[in-house]
């Protein structure tokens, strides 16, 4: 789940919502970004790469420590990685090229941590991955890793979208996209800085350097908006579900005044 708060409510996000989010960011890429090969594939994969969380999103759980729901920042681990298995048989069981990237996908997520529950994960999926790459007569991972990172702009891009409040300045973004998008650099024009966005208003996200298709374009995100006092009647899960899923849009440009 993805979380943010004002003064009355909780403001949640679903990971698949986002995800699908992340797709159609993908197709308005710029079309020389894109390889062709596995295209289909590879589409799946960004519109399913949070597969995981349907379940756990459905319930949402709250953290007894923060005194916040909890959201994929620090859901408990061998949960998560639970998940995260769960997620790559569904998606293999409608497209292997697809299953592969999501593997790769959350190894890398989950390798940020050394835990013993990881390094079991960790193993299991590189065993997959091998599987999968034999069964699909994948040469080489070149073109893997470079769809990998395509996956992870979509991602942080719309990461950044449902994780920042509209028009949030960049003093109020998430710490992790203040100075731009994490080994973005290989789709910044000069192929040496990162690709960097901010609010121009409440609903237009501007870009130093764009790597979209259209001068402008919108994204309809669909959140709920969950009373704090709600949830303290009759506990997170219920009171997520008691409210209606509403949708605010936010503009992409490539125009930059900064």
């Amino acid at each position: 789940m993805i979380f943010r708060e004002d003064t009355d409510n909780y403001i949640l996000i679903t990971q698949h919502d986002h995800a699908y989010i992340a797709g159609e960011l993908f197709s308005h890429l710029k079309k020389e970004i894109i390889a062709v090969e596995h295209y289909e594939s590879f589409k799946f994969a960004i519109h399913q790469h949070d597969r995981a969380w349907i379940i756990p999103d459905s319930h949402p759980l709250f953290n007894d420590v923060t005194k916040k729901p909890f959201t994929f920042l620090d859901f408990p681990e061998r949960l998560r990685l639970t998940f995260y298995k769960l997620g790559v048989d569904q998606v293999d069981q409608a497209n292997s090229y697809a299953a592969l990237l999501c593997s790769m996908h959350y190894c890398n997520l989950a390798s940020i941590s050394s835990s013993d529950n990881v390094k079991q994960f960790l193993d299991r999926e590189k065993l997959r991955q091998k599987h999968l790459i034999n069964k699909l007569k994948i040469p080489h991972t070149g073109l893997l890793e470079y769809q990998l990172k395509i996956l992870k702009l979509c991602d942080d891009i719309s990461l950044y979208i449902c994780m920042n409040k509209p028009g949030a300045t960049k003093e109020e973004e998430v710490a992790m996209f203040r100075k731009g998008f994490p080994e973005s650099e290989l789709f910044h024009k000069k192929l040496d800085l990162k690709v960097r966005a901010y609010y121009r208003d409440r609903n237009i996200i501007k870009f130093n350097s764009s790597p979209f298709e259209d001068d402008m374009f919108e994204i309809k995100v669909p959140l709920k908006r969950v009373s704090k006092k709600l949830v303290e009647d009759i506990g997170l899960a219920d009171a997520y579900h008691a409210e209606p899923t509403t949708f605010f849009s936010i503009y992409l440009t490539s125009q930059w005044e900064k």
